[in-house]
């Protein structure tokens, strides 16, 4: 059976299309795999970078130094006294003594010496002749001492912690007792109505 003309054109031009797609095909991978063979061959080429960067140091430029002029140096300064190799030993002090201290003016024994409680406390006077000092701040404690009038005493910044009413003989006092201490050292207790800041003798005492 003869296949007509017309036919055969086209089968045969079917398969020159099908050889040449198959042999484009073929040439496109084999150029594929050239290219990947030769990837692959620069890169093992290729010398490898090491894992550390190398950072070079940048040199500073030295600029020249201005040509200066010599100073004179300046003198040493002394901070302080030279040390001694063998100080002496430190002596205790001495007590001083008025009389040999320069501008201090010897006391002398005739003078009245100030007592340390005329430089604590303040000082009163005795402004009834015979005034009671007892121990306590009530009439019925023992007696310490009497007080002569005009008697200098010492406040010792005490007093009782309530007034009482006093009978003087011509007068009747509501006063504190108070607390006192003596020229001689002695303490104890008398009634408020009979010291006072000045010197003065009270009225309304029956003598």
């Amino acid at each position: 059976m003869r296949i007509p003309r017309v036919e055969s054109i086209i089968i045969t031009v079917f398969f020159l299309c099908i050889a040449l797609w198959a042999i484009s095909k073929c040439s496109s991978r084999r150029s594929q795999t050239i290219r990947s063979e030769r990837a692959e061959l620069e890169e093992d080429e290729r010398p490898r970078k090491p894992d550390t960067v190398f950072v070079p140091q940048q040199q500073t430029q030295q600029q020249p130094q201005a040509e200066s002029q010599p100073v004179a140096a300046p003198p040493p300064t002394r901070t302080g006294l030279p040390k001694l190799e063998n100080p002496a030993p430190a002596t205790e002090a001495a007590p001083t003594n008025p009389t040999t201290v320069p501008g201090v003016r010897p006391t002398l024994s005739n003078e009245p010496q100030t007592t340390p409680a005329a430089a604590k406390y303040s000082t009163l006077f005795v402004t009834i002749d015979g005034l009671n000092m007892r121990k306590e701040p009530n009439r019925k404690s023992p007696l310490v001492a009497r007080l002569k009038l005009d008697e200098q005493v010492f406040f010792l910044n005490k007093k009782s912690e309530k007034p009482e009413e006093i009978n003087l003989g011509l007068e009747k006092v509501t006063d504190y007792w108070v607390n006192i201490r003596t020229k001689s050292g002695k303490e104890g207790w008398v009634f408020g109505a009979g010291v006072h800041y000045f010197k003065m003798k009270r009225k309304g005492v029956l003598e």
